[in-house]
């Protein structure tokens, strides 16, 4: 996969994409929260993920154009004017990070000719995922894998700072007509599967519970089948 730098709203994104355009269909790979903190007193100067699972998705994906979105000040961008510390703390899931990521997304859909969307967002990239709705008129499917749709339980679960200066999926409106999908592993201990039940009852969209998957294992081993089934391609594992 090769690297490029895309215009958001106000900020700059890193994407990695396959060099050829394959298709009509694009899978765009939204990334967790990575590291923003260190030793959970410290906030961090870069919080790029060390490994990215997303990544790693994207590029064991062969459904569709599978790319790679960066989240803002992410991938080395952390320097750039606008990326203050809040925006990978308190502010991650802002309306302006929210709206950057959707006008970059944007961009990449109309430079590789994508007529068929679907967004697919791992942990708080799964949030990023459902806030970016709100911003987006060509996505048919969103896919979330292990994601913190609800932040206010999140961060109560763990005693964590509020994200004070973010929007909540959960308190969001989403469109019809959409295909979401939303998977949770029955032993992450980041985010509960009892907290995606608790949005799916209020939000609708289909869900699976994966016994003996956590926050970090066992997607990448598995992701081929998993997508197949939230495409509706498959039955998987």
């Amino acid at each position: 996969m090769t690297r490029s730098v895309v215009a958001g709203l106000g900020f700059k994104h890193i994407a990695y994409a396959h060099p050829s355009v394959s298709g009509e269909v694009l899978h765009l790979y939204l990334d967790g929260d990575g590291q923003p903190w260190l030793r959970g007193r410290y906030i961090a100067r870069d919080p790029t993920p060390k490994r990215s699972l997303a990544l790693a998705l994207a590029g064991l994906d062969t459904e569709a154009d599978a790319v790679y979105l960066g989240r803002p000040c992410y991938l080395g961008l952390s320097a750039e004017p606008n990326c203050k510390e809040a925006m990978w703390t308190s502010a991650r899931y802002s309306e302006a990070l929210v709206r950057s990521m959707a006008t970059a997304a944007q961009r990449i859909i109309v430079a590789r000719g994508a007529k068929h969307v679907r967004l697919i967002g791992y942990s708080g990239g799964g949030s990023l995922a459902m806030l970016m709705l709100a911003y987006m008129d060509s996505v048919e499917a969103v896919i979330t894998v292990a994601a913190n749709l609800d932040t206010n339980a999140w961060t109560d679960y763990h005693h964590y700072l509020a994200l004070s200066d973010s929007l909540n999926p959960i308190n969001s409106r989403f469109p019809q007509g959409i295909r979401y999908w939303h998977y949770a592993g029955s032993d992450d201990n980041n985010v509960p599967y009892q907290q995606l039940s608790a949005f799916v009852a209020r939000h609708g969209g289909e869900s699976q519970v994966l016994a003996g998957f956590d926050h970090h294992c066992c997607w990448r081993e598995h992701w081929p089948d998993l997508l197949s089934t939230a495409l509706g391609l498959g039955s998987g594992d």
